[in-house]
C-alpha cells in the first residue's frame, strides 16, 4: 500500500480524527451531495478552535497582563545594568519569574499553543491524503471504483504505465490486489484518469465515469480538489494566497497587542514576514484540504484577537486592581 506509516504519535491522533471526521462527513453527506469533505473540514477546525479556545484566550489575557507589566520588568533590568555575570543574570531571571508567577503569566504558553495544533496539523495532511482509509463512503466509493477496473480484462497493462511513477522506490505492490490497486489511484490527477479511460470505452467506461463523478463531487470545494496539492495554477493557488494573507493579519494583530522593547519588536517584524511566507511556501506543497484546515484557523483565530482587542481595557483595569 503506497502510505507512509504516520509514527506513534500522529497514527494514533489521525485514526481518532478520522472517526471523527467520518461522523460529520456522513451527518452533511446526509443532507448535501456536493463540498461535503470541504465543509467536514471546516466543521472539524471550528470544533477543535473551540477545543483549545480556554488555552488560546488565556494566552491572549497573558499578552494583555504582559504589555501592562513591561514597565516593571523595565525597571528590574535597570536593577542590573550591563551586569552579565551567572550570578546577576540568575537573580534577574528569579525576579522576573516572580513578577509572571505574581500576574499569573506562563510565558511557555504561546509555544504550548503551537505545539498542540501541530500534531493536528500533520495527522489531518495523512488523513486528507488517504481519506478512503478512514472515511466510511469514500471507502466503499474507492472500492466500488477499484472493482470496476478489475472488471476490464487487460487492466494490469492499462494501468501499470500510469501507476508505476506513483509508487516509491523499493516498494512492491500488486496490482491485482484490490487494496493495492485503490492505494495507486488514490494518486491519480485528473490527467491520469484522462490517460486511463482514453484506452477503455463501452459499459465500464462510463460507469468508471459515474464513481469519478461522484468521487469529484465530494472531494471538490469551489473547483478545487481537496485531496491534490495546491500547486501554483488556479483555482488551487487560492488556497496557498489566502494562507499567506490571513496568517499575516493573525500575526500582524498579535503583534499589536504587544507592547515590546526595540529588540522583540525588531524579531516581531521579522516573523510577521517570515511565518506568513513559510505557511504559503507550506500550503502550496501539501494538499488543498489541509490549507482549508489552516485558513479557517486563521479567521477564527482572528475572531478571537479582534474580542480580546475590544476587551483590551477591560483587562488592564483588571491587572492594576
Amino acid at each position: 500500500m503506497i502510505q507512509k506509516n504516520p509514527g506513534m504519535i500522529i497514527g494514533p491522533i489521525t485514526s481518532l480524527l478520522g472517526i471523527i471526521f467520518d461522523f460529520i462527513f456522513n451527518l452533511i453527506n446526509k443532507i448535501l451531495p456536493s463540498n461535503v469533505l470541504g465543509l467536514s473540514i471546516i466543521i472539524i477546525t471550528i470544533l477543535v478552535r473551540l477545543l483549545v479556545w480556554p488555552l488560546t484566550h488565556k494566552q491572549l489575557k497573558s499578552s494583555a497582563v504582559l504589555q501592562n507589566i513591561q514597565p516593571e520588568i523595565n525597571k528590574i533590568r535597570e536593577k542590573y545594568p550591563n551586569k552579565k555575570d551567572l550570578d546577576s543574570q540568575k537573580k534577574l531571571n528569579l525576579e522576573i519569574q516572580k513578577l509572571y508567577s505574581k500576574h499569573k503569566i506562563n510565558p511557555a504558553g504561546g509555544c504550548l499553543l503551537a505545539l498542540m495544533q501541530l500534531p493536528i496539523f500533520m495527522a489531518l495532511s495523512q488523513l486528507l491524503s488517504h481519506t478512503y482509509l478512514y472515511i466510511k463512503n469514500i471507502k466503499i466509493l474507492y472500492e466500488n471504483l477499484a472493482d470496476k477496473i478489475m472488471s476490464i480484462s487487460n487492466y494490469v497493462n492499462i494501468i501499470k504505465p500510469i501507476a508505476i511513477p506513483k509508487v516509491p522506490s523499493k516498494m512492491i505492490i500488486d496490482l491485482s490486489i484490490s487494496k493495492d490497486l485503490q492505494s495507486v489511484v488514490n494518486k491519480f490527477t485528473s490527467t491520469d484518469w484522462q490517460k486511463f479511460l482514453s484506452q477503455i470505452s463501452g459499459n465500464t467506461r462510463s460507469q468508471i465515469l459515474n464513481l469519478l463523478s461522484q468521487k469529484h463531487s465530494i472531494e471538490t470545494m469551489f473547483g478545487i480538489d481537496l485531496t491534490e496539492t495546491c500547486g501554483i495554477k488556479f483555482p488551487g493557488a487560492i488556497i496557498p494566497i489566502l494562507s499567506l494573507i490571513l496568517t499575516f493579519f493573525s500575526s500582524y494583530f498579535m503583534n499589536k497587542s504587544i507592547e515590546s522593547n526595540k529588540e522583540l519588536k525588531s524579531q516581531q517584524n521579522i516573523n510577521l514576514i517570515i511565518m506568513p511566507l513559510m505557511m504559503g511556501w507550506l500550503t502550496l506543497s501539501l494538499s488543498s484540504g489541509v490549507g482549508i484546515y489552516w485558513i479557517t484557523n486563521n479567521i477564527v483565530q482572528l475572531i478571537h484577537q479582534l474580542i480580546m482587542i475590544s476587551y483590551k481595557n477591560k483587562i488592564k483595569k483588571i491587572t492594576k486592581k
